[in-house]
């Protein structure tokens, strides 16, 4: 079990943050709220040296200028797993931007290991085994049991060996400036986040596929749960599953009393909310026509006729650099550039190298192949 020091108070935090500065490299992983409350918060910050663990938290210490600092120090290696999440939060929370990161799954994913979660990871390189069975409690809840608190620190204290033993490899297949370029854009990503104005219902799975009249009563309904989720301050699938809101669209009840046999939907939801629910419903059944809310058009491309038979070349091209690298297929390219390449048929390497997520090594390795078919 790994050994971590708590951090509630302010200056416990200007401390840990001294001792850590004086480190080439640490690991970092948060526990949000995102699972179980409606208002999500970084809940506990993990950061580990070598020999070290502490465990910051964020409910506590309302101010973490210290970690903001110490996280953006060039110098300094940030260990993390699966980093993408962990950025955003920090970033949009805290205002925290973590300079020099080192993804410990894009790292896997550079090296095709066939299991990239950090259990799997730690038991092949590192014997571990890896008891996920808090992975998702209620981190807002305070006071953290020992046994929380003692798994959150089991998250970082063996990242930095695991990143030295990926790292290693990485040079060996001659991949290591693969992984600088994609650490690199980790860096920026959750800073330049396209503008989201889809509106939540639609976000739905299956929500698109829906005619008008049933959209006019999801958007209803949906709303429903979000008011109820945000007052409860639950997530709002533990209110209301996305199932059972689909269902209520395309299958309208009769009555509040008819909601109750739904599958999915709870007696105590119906018993304090059930005539609620069925306004909800209702008031999408009376929309006018011309309200109907409608899934917007995507982007209409010219007609191009040898468009699906370049775009069947340059995947069976994927698929052959794929074997020969002995790489995933989204490493060589994904299926949306392999889309774009076929659109845009970038006559030569600069305009393959120009074109939105083209990576430098893509461009080096494979852009010559890919070229070739167009």
């Amino acid at each position: 079990m790994a050994e971590f020091e708590l951090i509630t108070r302010p200056e416990a935090l200007s401390k840990c943050a001294a001792q850590l500065g004086g480190s080439d490299v640490i690991a970092l992983d948060t526990e949000a709220s995102s699972f179980h409350r409606y208002k999500e918060k970084v809940c506990l910050v993990q950061l580990s040296t070598r020999d070290r663990t502490f465990l910051v938290d964020p409910l506590a210490i309302v101010d973490l200028k210290p970690l903001k600092e110490l996280l953006a120090m060039p110098a300094m290696e940030v260990v993390i797993h699966d980093a993408d999440y962990d950025l955003r939060i920090l970033a949009k929370y805290h205002g925290i931007r973590v300079e020099n990161v080192f993804d410990t799954l894009v790292a896997a994913e550079l090296l095709n290991e066939p299991e990239i979660g950090l259990a799997s990871l730690l038991g092949k390189y590192q014997g571990l085994q890896v008891d996920k069975k808090f992975q998702k409690a209620d981190w807002s809840k305070r006071p953290l049991p020992a046994d929380m608190l003692a798994y959150a620190a089991g998250d970082t204290s063996h990242l930095i060996a695991l990143r030295d033993q990926l790292k290693e490899k990485l040079i060996a297949k001659d991949r290591w400036s693969w992984a600088e370029e994609e650490f690199n854009l980790l860096t920026d990503a959750p800073f330049n986040l396209p503008v989201d104005d889809e509106p939540g219902f639609l976000k739905i799975k299956g929500a698109k596929l829906l005619k008008p009249h049933q959209l006019a009563i999801l958007r209803e309904v949906h709303a429903f749960r979000e008011a109820i989720a945000e007052k409860l301050d639950r997530a709002p699938f533990m209110v209301l599953g996305n199932e059972p809101l689909l269902a209520l669209a395309t299958d309208p009840p009769k009555s509040a009393r008819e909601i109750g046999s739904r599958k999915g939907i709870g007696e105590k939801l119906v018993q304090r909310h059930g005539r609620e629910l069925m306004a909800a419903v209702q008031r999408g059944l009376d929309l006018p026509k011309e309200e109907w809310p409608r899934v917007p058009k995507g982007k209409r491309w010219n007609r191009d006729e040898d468009y699906d038979e370049r775009l069947k070349r340059l995947k069976q091209v994927r698929d052959r650099l794929t074997t020969d690298f002995d790489l995933r297929m989204g490493i060589v390219a994904s299926n949306q550039l392999l889309a774009d390449i076929a659109r845009t048929l970038p006559g030569d390497l600069d305009a393959l190298a120009a074109l939105p997520g083209m990576r430098r090594y893509q461009v080096q390795h494979f852009g010559q192949d890919i070229l070739k078919v167009l």
